[in-house]
């Protein structure tokens, strides 16, 4: 059985996903779970249309999570989710999780801690999710601020040191 990766990135599949999270994690399937997406025929055809078929790439709704999830695959997985506030509806169905990555999060209206970095990423976090992300790192859960493979990786430990 392989291992399954999260990632949190609000532009869900990308080509950055495609092209160097999906061959640094030998990843075989990329699942996104977002319902908005998974109900728009279009959207998702654009989002998919760079995607190599060898990735088995999908597009999700929530309700799909625990079919989709529970099914064991002979390799690596990636799942995608476009903020912390969605991993509830998916971590209770992966058994094999290795590392849960922080990737692009968009700014919303209750977000009021900015590690954004000047190399273009974006990082903005709520108190709730600040929450939600603490409850998973008490679980041993290893997660990783990380932008692309290349560039240097955070610790929730280091990052969370902001937040006071």
């Amino acid at each position: 059985m392989g291992k399954t990766f999260i990632r949190i990135d609000d532009r869900l599949i990308h080509g950055q996903i495609a092209v160097a999270w999906a061959q640094t994690l030998s990843i075989q399937e990329i699942v996104a779970f977002d319902d908005a997406t998974a109900n728009n025929i279009m959207l998702q055809k654009i989002m998919l249309a760079g995607i190599s078929k060898d990735y088995h790439p999908k597009i999700l709704g929530f309700a799909q999570a625990e079919e989709a999830l529970t099914k064991e695959i002979s390799g690596n997985r990636l799942v995608i989710v476009r903020n912390t506030k969605h991993l509830p509806q998916v971590m209770p169905h992966i058994n094999n999780l290795d590392t849960l990555y922080l990737g692009n999060i968009q700014k919303t209206a209750d977000s009021k801690y900015n590690l954004s970095s000047g190399a273009g990423g974006v990082l903005f976090f709520s108190p709730e999710d600040i929450d939600l992300l603490n409850q998973y790192d008490d679980q041993g859960i290893n997660i990783l601020l990380q932008m692309v493979p290349s560039a240097g990786a955070r610790t929730w430990q280091q990052a969370k040191k902001k937040f006071k």
